[in-house]
């Protein structure tokens, strides 16, 4: 028999969620925080059975019209295994208030090559967040993550090691981070949200058990290159970033992740999440962010989500969120197709 109960705080949540092999930054206390300034409002559950934590989910619901909504865990729940989960949607149901779907995205970080856990009454849909991205294994050290990027990434980190200088710092930074940001999404015509969500992130994201910085690569005191990255769980996250089309031959996007990679090997985490490869380089817009990510190595992997219908309304909302996805992909960039 399971046993659900609200979490009311940080350190207790987060230590709850980090403790659970499948786990993610998405989970912690502060990402809940972050998402309440797009409209999610989160509510933290613990699942028990008996006295042992076997699931946490951070659940955030999110409106339509009227009554109407919707709940997701994003990169969620967290697991103590990933065949506890249609346990733990059973005990979720419960929280439902409304609710016409319930969506998954349990972190399992298992081998894109490997189809993924299939569970009766929940179909594997479209993920929120990117559904593939590429880990690279820390444990390997310094001598063995270079060794395994190929051999034009190993030179070019190796280059960025000598022209430029990379530092990891915090809100003193953000302005350049900023400016590189906004410079890359236009360049690349990507969406973003505003200014003081990502502020947001680097300050909520700075939490028990879990840290967030820049990692900033300069030439001669100019940002070239910069990254917002999140730690928590075992993990170190990309999750933003930009970089300058100036001093091209300063490898400077290699600095800023090399500078991110050593500062997770000096704190002891266990993977580098690169956030985000489309499903398919080929014809993608976003196949040279794949080109440069795929550069280091590593593993590919592949969160996949699942979709618990509580309403008869599931598949027309369904349908409607698809269409509103196209219009805003072909507005933005020409094309329906999304970036990953």
């Amino acid at each position: 028999m399971l046993r659900l109960e609200p979490i009311t705080d940080a350190a207790t949540w987060n230590q709850m969620v980090s403790s659970l092999p499948i786990s993610s930054a998405l989970q912690s206390w502060g990402w809940g925080e972050v998402k309440k300034l797009s409209g999610w409002q989160p509510e933290r559950l613990a699942i028990f059975e008996n006295e042992t934590l076997i699931a946490a989910a951070q659940l955030f619901r999110r409106g339509f019209v009227g009554p109407i909504s919707m709940l997701y865990a994003a990169r969620g729940p967290a697991l103590r295994d990933i065949h506890d989960l249609p346990r733990v949607v059973e005990v979720l149901k419960q929280r439902a208030g409304g609710a016409v779907y319930l969506k998954l995205e349990p972190e399992t970080g298992q081998p894109a090559t490997q189809p993924a856990p299939a569970f009766p009454g929940m179909p594997i849909e479209e993920t929120i967040q990117p559904e593939y991205t590429i880990w690279l294994d820390l444990t390997l050290g310094r001598e063995g993550l270079l060794a395994q990027m190929e051999n034009m990434h190993r030179r070019n980190t190796k280059l960025a090691e000598k022209r430029v200088v990379t530092s990891i710092e915090g809100l003193e930074a953000f302005e350049e981070f900023w400016q590189l940001f906004e410079e890359t999404n236009r360049r690349a015509r990507l969406l973003q949200h505003s200014k003081a969500y990502y502020q947001t992130v680097l300050r909520e994201m700075n939490q028990p058990f879990g840290q967030a910085f820049i990692s900033i690569a300069r030439l001669e005191g100019r940002a070239l290159a910069a990254g917002l990255f999140v730690a928590f769980a075992g993990k170190v996250d990309y999750l933003y970033g930009g970089s300058s089309r100036e001093n091209s031959n300063a490898k400077a996007p290699n600095g800023m992740h090399w500078g991110a990679i050593n500062w997770g090997l000096e704190h002891g985490y266990r993977i580098y999440d690169l956030w985000g490869v489309p499903r398919r380089a080929e014809g993608s817009h976003a196949a040279g962010i794949d080109a440069f990510k795929e550069g280091f190595g590593g593993a590919r992997v592949r969160f996949p989500a699942y979709d618990v219908s509580l309403s008869p309304l599931y598949g027309l909302i369904k349908k409607a969120l698809r269409l509103r996805k196209n219009w805003v992909n072909y507005r933005t960039r020409g094309t329906t197709r999304d970036v990953l």
